[in-house]
């Protein structure tokens, strides 16, 4: 019997970019059957017409799950992940694909080989759907460090989400997927590294096989500054819970998270060229770092902003 491969694709709108997700991944040249499992969490656009006809052109491969309400994409993700029948299971989200037709069967025969890896990332690249500008990256590990903590304080760690291969027995074994749909975290990547962390080391094949679509807008890359208030409290949730999870290591404190709230909010009105918001964000959150002393003033707001540019 030939080895199953799962592949999750949790689906919110894109309809204009889920197809090339799906045919990159249809498109793989593999020894083994695949199966991709995509649930979708209440498309506003025609993301479920679009998925409804690649059931129907490739029907023993696509399984859907239609939610009947939105969930958020942390539950999305591990409600798709329970329903996975593969050995081994990857991510591709609806606006991300697979450039490389060998993916894999690359990671395929490094995971038969190393029986003991559970976790196999490659090098990718992002693609700036506004710009067409495609980068590429290298997938890295800072081995000085715990993997834990490079993924905790997201130094010297270096992945993409579309690029992994976990095993399945592995995956389910150590992941609360029912914390995941019951918190309705509003990650399912970041949240799911910290944790396995704890119990495997991640390997490497340092070949570029996934491409991360950057879009002008999207769940982690918010317009406004109410929608991106409210996907760090989110994020809050979801930080706590890892903090209640591993005491000895990683501690939750309000007054520092409001803080951060308030420097994250500063970072935003940096991005977007707002003086105003920026010195208002910088004020309350009462810190001395450059870039706050630089939010003080409008010559200095400016200056600091050609400087990064440089």
């Amino acid at each position: 019997m030939s080895t199953l491969i799962s592949v999750v694709i949790p689906s919110y709108n894109r309809a204009d970019t889920v197809g090339q997700t799906i045919e990159s991944i249809v498109n793989q040249i593999v020894n083994a059957d695949i199966e991709i499992v995509i649930g979708d969490d209440c498309s506003t656009d025609n993301a479920r017409q679009v998925l409804q006809k690649y059931k129907e052109k490739y029907p023993n491969i696509i399984r859907l799950i239609f939610h009947e309400h939105n969930i958020g994409l942390g539950a999305n993700w591990a409600t798709c992940i329970k329903a996975c029948r593969g050995k081994y299971i990857c991510n591709c989200d609806n606006d991300d694909y697979w450039h490389n037709p060998n993916k894999l069967q690359l990671q395929l025969d490094y995971m038969e080989s190393h029986s003991g890896s559970n976790v196999l990332i490659t090098d990718h690249r992002t693609h700036n759907r506004a710009t067409g500008e495609i980068k590429e990256y290298k997938a890295f590990i800072d081995r000085s460090i715990p993997l834990q903590d490079a993924i905790w304080y997201g130094k010297g760690f270096v992945c993409c989400n579309a690029s992994i291969m976990y095993r399945a027995d592995f995956l389910k074994t150590h992941l609360p997927l029912d914390d995941f749909i019951s918190y309705r975290f509003a990650l399912q990547d970041w949240n799911t590294w910290v944790i396995l962390a704890a119990y495997t080391d991640f390997d490497i094949i340092e070949v570029s096989t996934a491409t991360f679509g950057i879009e002008t807008e999207s769940i982690t890359r918010p317009k406004d500054y109410e929608k991106h208030k409210q996907r760090l409290e989110k994020d809050a949730v979801c930080v706590k819970y890892l903090c209640d999870m591993f005491p000895n290591k990683y501690h939750w404190d309000d007054d520092g998270w409001c803080k951060q709230l308030n420097l994250e909010m500063m970072n935003f009105a940096y991005k977007r060229g707002d003086y105003r918001k920026a010195k208002e964000f910088a004020r309350i959150s009462g810190g001395h770092s450059l870039k706050e002393m630089c939010a003080k003033t409008w010559p200095t707001f400016k200056l600091f902003l050609l400087m990064k540019r440089i």
